[in-house]
């Protein structure tokens, strides 16, 4: 999977460290040297220094082949024209950074998937008093459980459910076909275009 990141700020390093560990290609931009720096020395990221509204460094970025796009850096102008120009280019995910609601409607309107920190923080402290036993689970810091999605491929194709549980130890809890949820029946045939979403107990 093909990532880039735009700026190389708290997010934005964060979020290369926990790609890296699922081993994807990540690249992530930067327009301080300084940072670039430290980033270079801290991951195995590709790290470009350079003004990000560079329209020849945008063009060398092949965002067209690009399967999600994060502007995460602390200009709001910035992320904003980076995401127009990725869904411009057709990257297949583009997710911006947004610091107020009504950018977030513009941004959904132009297929740009918002971020808004303060909301996403109140998501995950509401799911923490909702569903605090999930929450436990899904934190690798004191759960052995992992949620994924897997796409049918290979060795999954033609299967069934029942069948790909027992020969991946792993559980199907839900499949995603055209955009859609459907339930895991356990005889149902498995098929290319399908994404099944998994967990799994590691140890």
């Amino acid at each position: 999977m093909n990532i880039v990141i735009f700026g190389a700020g708290r997010v934005g390093r964060a979020l290369v460290r926990i790609l890296e560990n699922h081993k994807f290609k990540v690249t992530i931009v930067d327009e301080s040297r300084n940072v670039c720096d430290e980033v270079a020395g801290e991951t195995n990221a590709t790290v470009i220094c350079g003004d990000v509204s560079n329209p020849k460094l945008l063009e060398e970025l092949k965002l067209d082949k690009t399967d999600f796009v994060f502007a995460v850096t602390g200009s709001e102008e910035t992320n904003f024209l980076v995401s127009v120009y990725a869904r411009h280019m057709n990257a297949k995910r583009v997710i911006s950074r947004a610091s107020e609601a009504r950018y977030s409607h513009l941004m959904e309107k132009l297929g740009v998937i918002p971020l808004i920190p303060e909301t996403t923080l109140a998501r995950e402290l509401a799911n923490a008093v909702l569903n605090p036993m999930i929450s436990i689970m899904l934190d690798p810091t004191f759960s052995n459980v992992e949620m994924f999605e897997k796409e049918v491929t290979g060795s999954l194709k033609d299967k069934t459910v029942r069948e790909a549980n027992e020969k991946n130890n792993f559980a199907v809890i839900s499949i995603i076909k055209d955009g859609k949820f459907q339930a895991p029946v356990p005889d149902l045939v498995l098929q290319e275009g399908m994404t099944l979403v998994v967990v799994k107990h590691n140890g």
